[in-house]
């Protein structure tokens, strides 16, 4: 067993005698401090209906209000997003102690359990969150949080969660996407519609529907409920982006760009920004706008340097280099990747992926295969690698080399929902002079609406299809 299993099945014995005698069922504050107990209050009401931006000010206020308020600091930590990996660990750690010192058996179980979450041990914050249910069983959310909560539930315990709280929204939300990644799309949607008539007055109920009824190719009441979740309190930029989505998919890139500009304006955070930066850039690319996504990619990489991002410049550059590529510019190319591989010490993954693929466009075969044999051993040493992207690459150059059938092998044996490989594969039957299998896995990626505009590899592949399918040329 590994440590933090062992350390999340035996904590409990271990906790101090005088936390051990709580018998209350409901959660208690230790902190004595009024505003601090408000602003914790409201922000558990944000946690709970995925507000999380608005839920780390929160948060934060009660902290600031109570400097050894250990539970809220632990939740701070875990929703505030902006934290770096260290700071993360030190601040749920310092708020675990906090607890201990300063709190009840109750908050200080609470805080074991959300800094598990927040270090992405789902097995020991189950276990946790399954001692606070115990201690509180009228608290739906610690409830919710041991069947796994957002990210680490399963369907069966999901559907097991929502039977016993037929009436808690949030764990619709949940229902909602298993039962689409599921295949059963009207329980997703049926799910979705419950959240929102539990809890009509929140952003991320609107949100969620109208995400499930945007992959189902409801276009019209996906922009309805978006709109409803963008003029809800708190703000929720994310609906705006949900908006931009609809938009494009529709071809109206301007009105997309409008949008997301929209969600820039309401961001909670620089990083917020960015993405929605990026996502601006995935408009200019599904459009197949060359020249204004390369200034885009440009103005993301100055973003993100002033961000200290370094890892995102390095990846804007990366694309670019892609797109420069794509329009036979080799010496733009070339610069663009060398300032990608020295924006980061840590050259992120994804600069060997453009780099594979920018050299293959271009024909440069063997710094082709060199950038490849990065990805590859990238992809051996980090789970994180995208195994479709590597299959992706290789398939591209393979039949750019005129060896189709090996590519097919290849990419056959990869996510063939994916809409790169999709679209990959279908290069490669048209390659083989396979019209109609080129034309059905292209009508495969263009009928996938769970568009993500920040996908550079997504984006760009509907846009091949698109244009593939209906006979456009590239601009």
């Amino acid at each position: 067993m590994r440590l933090f299993a062992l350390v999340a099945a035996g904590a409990i014995l271990y906790l101090p005698l005088t936390v051990r005698s709580q018998t209350d069922t409901a959660l208690k504050l230790s902190t004595s401090n009024p505003r601090a107990v408000a602003e914790f209050r409201a922000g558990v009401n944000d946690l709970q209906n995925i507000s999380f931006e608005s839920a780390a000010s929160h948060f934060k206020a009660a902290i600031d209000a109570d400097p050894n308020f250990g539970l809220a600091r632990v939740l701070f930590a875990s929703t505030d997003g902006t934290l770096t990996p260290a700071q993360l660990t030190t601040e749920v750690n310092r708020g675990v102690e906090d607890a201990t010192s300063h709190g009840n058996t109750s908050e200080v179980v609470l805080a074991l359990a959300y800094r598990e979450a927040a270090l992405n041990h789902p097995e020991p914050m189950k276990v946790f969150f399954r001692t606070a249910s115990q201690l509180m069983p009228s608290d739906r959310l610690a409830g919710f949080m041991a069947a796994g909560g957002i990210f680490a539930t399963t369907l069966p315990a999901m559907q097991e969660f929502v039977a016993r709280y037929p009436d808690y929204p949030v764990g619709y939300n949940s229902l909602a996407y298993l039962s689409w990644f599921a295949g059963d799309r009207a329980a997703a949607l049926a799910a979705a519609k419950r959240q929102v008539e539990l809890n009509p007055n929140a952003p991320n109920p609107h949100d969620t529907y109208a995400e499930i009824l945007q992959w189902n190719g409801n276009f019209a009441e996906a922009t309805a409920h978006y709109k409803q979740a963008a003029s809800l309190s708190p703000r929720f930029p994310e609906a705006y982006a949900g908006l931009a989505e609809v938009a494009a998919l529709q071809g109206q890139y301007d009105q997309a760009r409008a949008y997301l500009n929209q969600a820039i304006a309401n961001a909670w955070t620089p990083s917020q920004k960015l993405n929605y930066m990026r996502q601006i850039a995935g408009t200019y690319a599904l459009q197949g706008s060359g020249a204004a996504l390369a200034t885009q990619l440009d103005a993301i990489a100055t973003e993100a340097k002033a961000q200290h991002n370094p890892q995102v410049a390095a990846i804007a550059y990366a694309q670019l280099a892609a797109v420069q590529a794509n329009a036979g510019n080799a010496s733009a190319a070339h610069q663009s990747l060398a300032m990608a591989k020295a924006a980061s010490a840590d050259v992120p993954w994804a600069v060997y992926y453009y780099g594979a693929m920018s050299h293959a466009m271009l024909k440069h075969w063997s710094p082709a295969a060199q950038e490849l044999a990065s990805l590859k051993a990238r992809a051996d040493a980090d789970a994180s690698v995208s195994n479709n992207m590597v299959a992706a690459a290789e398939g591209f150059q393979l039949t750019q080399q005129g060896k189709a059938a090996d590519a097919l092998r290849i990419l056959m044996a990869a996510d063939t929902t994916n809409p790169l490989v999709m679209n990959r594969i279908a290069e490669a039957h048209a390659a083989l002079g396979h019209t109609s299998e080129a034309a059905a896995w292209n009508n495969k990626a263009i009928s996938n609406y769970a568009l993500n505009l920040a996908d550079f590899t997504m984006v760009n592949s509907r846009r091949r299809a698109r244009e593939a399918v209906t006979g456009a040329g590239r601009q």
